[in-house]
């Protein structure tokens, strides 16, 4: 692990342009350094860091659409739909067709999902509680709000002006 948090430290500066200064990139970093450690954590499980995800999701707000879900955790259609089956085999999740527009369906949580749906949270919460171990409580909020911030700024950008920077 040691050798993989050196390629986020700056190197001597000889351009001024460095790709640790990439906010991309250390998000990036950062999300895949997370994305280990909570599956090293789910190890022992029958989830995924994707099943995870859409298990969390669906325990925050039961009966969303596959869409919002999709909405929620920024990942697609398709891979909404098998992370789905997937939980489905479990017996995690049930699908139903909402009762107003029979195309959509509805995913909620079976018993067995809530149960999973519990012990998901914990891993989560000890996974981010190692990540932020050095930062204060005010330090946390800043950055999360941050965080929340730029992605409110690039969902704008990408709805509204597109990468062609009309």
């Amino acid at each position: 692990m040691e050798k993989l948090l050196t390629h986020f430290e700056k190197p001597p500066a000889e351009t001024g342009q460095h790709l640790q200064d990439s906010l991309g990139f250390l998000i990036n970093g950062l999300a895949r350094l997370m994305r280990s450690a909570l599956e090293a954590r789910l190890h022992d499980t029958s989830l995924s860091p994707t099943t995870w995800t859409v298990l969390v999701a669906l325990g925050e707000e039961d009966g969303l659409s596959q869409t919002d879900l999709s909405r929620r955790t920024f990942l697609d259609g398709a891979t909404i739909t098998r992370t789905l089956d997937q939980l489905a085999e479990l017996s995690y999740i049930e699908r139903h067709r909402d009762s107003i527009d029979r195309r959509v369906q509805k995913v909620v949580l079976t018993e067995k999902g809530r149960k999973a749906y519990q012990r998901a949270v914990r891993y989560g919460k000890e996974v981010n509680m190692e990540a932020i171990n050095d930062l204060s409580v005010k330090e946390r909020k800043e950055f999360e709000e941050n965080i929340r911030r730029v992605i409110r700024r690039m969902q704008n950008y990408l709805n509204n002006e597109g990468v062609s920077g009309k």
